[in-house]
Order: C-alpha cells, then structure tokens, then sequence
C-alpha cells in the first residue's frame, strides 16, 4: 500500500477519537461496540474496525481464519488495521470479521440476573472489598480507598443493578485513577487542586466502563448521559480510549477467569444481599486476584 494510505488510516483514527468522545450517545455506541468485541486488537485497531463495520465481534487474517479450519466467505469485506513490523515500521494488515466467515462469533458468558452478577463482582474483585456501616455518604454507597488498597462498601442500594454498577465503578477507579487517588491523598495543594479539577472525569470515565461491562454480559447498564468533552490532541484523546478499553478487558479478564475458576470460596456473608440492605461488615476475600494489574 502506497505511504498516502496509511496517513489516511491514521487520519480517520485522529477524526474518530474526537467523534466518539464528542457526546455520550457516540461514546455508548462505541462502547456497545467494544463490548460485544473479541479480538485482542489494539484500541486505534478498533476505531478503525468500528468505522468498517460496527457490528464486528471477532477480526482475524484471512490465514489466521484457516488456521481454525473456517473459511473466509466474502474477501470484499476487508477490514484494514495497522501492524507494526519487525523493523519497527508500521505497515497495512488485511482483516475479515467472522461474519465474513463460514463460522459464528462466541457469545459472551451470560448471567441469569444481576444478583449472580454482582455475586462474580464480589468474589474476583481487582482488590480486597470490605463491607461496612454507615453508608459512606447519603449518596455514596461504594469507593476505593487507595491509601487502604480497598473498595468500602455499605448497604444501601436500591437494587442489584446498583450494586453491580457502583462496584464496577470502583474497579475502573482501580484501574485508571489509582496513581491519581493516591498524590490527592497525601494532602498536598496542588494535587487537591488537580483532584478536584478531574474529579468529573473521573466519574464520568468510571461509569462509561461499568457501561461496558454490564453490556458485554447482558446487564441493564447505567445511565450515560455525559461526557468530558474532548480536549488537546488526538493523541491525547486516544489516551482517553486506551484508557477505557484496557480497564473494560482487565475487568472482564477478572470475570471470565471467575467463571473458569472451579473453587467457590464464599465468606460468611458474602453475598449482594450486603449491599442492598443487610447489616454487618464482611470481608468476602483474604486476598484478591492480581491479574491484569498493571
């Protein structure tokens, strides 16, 4: 491919990245997108696979198909990603999504109701959760306390849709923010001041992964009605994204390591009932699983 096609490639990516984080029903839709998708691409592979067909679920070479013994059907349905070469160059790679294939996408696992949810949420968490009373605040039922290495939780919520969402939450906190809480919480000026400056990206990024990942296995997700409106470069805003979508796999990697884990060590009280509106402290795990920290 000629050099002025892989500017276009990166182009797109650059135009797309502002799209996406430009209102919340463009981030939903992408975020639905990223949900419902398989392949361990990079996020700049995605927007570009997005912007081929949004409905794509799982992207191969046309050799890597084969390899599996699945044919490819319709090689006009190409979809371009970009790879990176041996000699440190980057180069056009040409993909098919399964549905250009003789073969069906795998469904993700689902779960009967969101109590059995939240129960997954509980057990595989990204660090240890410590149920207790009172409720943190009147509106404040779960948070991560990164001085404590810990999600406190209290009873309080409404429902166990709210339960897996504000836990949800708190692992995306975990997993994007934790070097942030952490400066805040040594006290010093400035860092209160940035805090308090991104606090409302915070939020805003930690409910658009709990979106995700109640999509991805079919639970009622939250609601998404804003955004941080984008800012700075496109390599920035990218960052955003990337962001994003490594917390929703590291999650997502604690559920589906859940589901294959054949030991279901259950605490006393180690249930979503402790959210929604029993009493008493519990401590569901000695200790957490650290896959996917980074």
């Amino acid at each position: 491919m000629p050099e002025d096609f892989m500017k276009q490639l990166y182009d797109y990516v650059d135009v797309s990245v502002r799209h996406h984080l430009e209102n919340a029903d463009n981030l939903k839709d992408f975020l639905t997108f990223v949900a419902g998708f398989h392949s361990n691409v990079s996020t700049r592979n995605k927007i570009l696979t997005y912007g081929y067909n949004p409905r794509a679920a799982d992207i191969k070479t046309k050799e890597g198909w084969e390899k599996q013994g699945i044919q490819v059907t319709d090689e006009n349905a190409v979809i371009y990603n970009i790879q990176q070469n041996k000699d440190g160059g980057f180069s056009e790679r040409i993909m098919y999504d399964v549905s250009a294939t003789d073969d069906l996408p795998d469904p993700f696992e689902s779960f009967p109701d969101a109590g059995f949810f939240a129960e997954r949420l509980i057990l595989y968490p990204p660090c240890p959760i410590r149920f207790r009373e009172p409720p943190l605040t009147e509106n404040r039922k779960a948070s991560y306390e990164p001085e404590k290495g810990i999600i406190e939780v209290t009873s309080g919520f409404r429902n166990e849709e709210q339960v897996c969402h504000g836990l949800l939450r708190e692992f995306a906190h975990f997993y994007l923010h934790e070097n942030e809480m952490q400066m805040a919480a040594k006290n010093s000026s400035d860092t209160k001041i940035k805090t308090e400056y991104d606090r409302d990206r915070h939020g805003i990024e930690a409910q658009a992964v709990s979106y995700a990942v109640c999509t991805r296995y079919g639970i009622e997700p939250p609601k998404l009605d804003v955004v941080h409106p984008p800012e700075g470069k496109p390599k920035d805003m990218l960052r955003v994204l990337e962001g994003l979508d490594k917390a929703i796999q590291k999650i997502s990697k604690l559920i589906d390591d859940g589901a294959k884990d054949q030991r279901r060590f259950i605490g006393q009280g180690n249930t979503a009932d402790n959210a929604t509106g029993q009493t008493g402290a519990v401590q569901p795990r000695n200790k957490a699983p650290t896959q996917g920290r980074g």
